[in-house]
């Protein structure tokens, strides 16, 4: 049987951005650093640079750190 969009619409992603945040969107449970559980349908950046002030989520921080290839 083949999966329409509509079937897939709530399935979780999980993608990774060139010197940016990986995003993760869907239907899903995410658990923070604090324990707090956020249920639903989201989409969430977290953070991969390390700079971002709120933790674990991306705060755009690595727009000013220098370019990577």
């Amino acid at each position: 049987m083949a999966e329409t969009e509509d079937s897939n619409k709530n399935t979780p992603e999980v993608r990774i951005m060139h010197n940016g945040p990986l995003i993760l969107k869907g239907n899903f449970s995410f658990r923070d650093s604090s324990g707090k559980i956020i249920t639903g349908e989201q989409e969430i950046l977290l953070c991969r640079c390390g700079e971002s002030k709120n933790k674990p989520f991306c705060d755009c921080s690595h727009k000013t750190l220098p370019v990577t290839d």
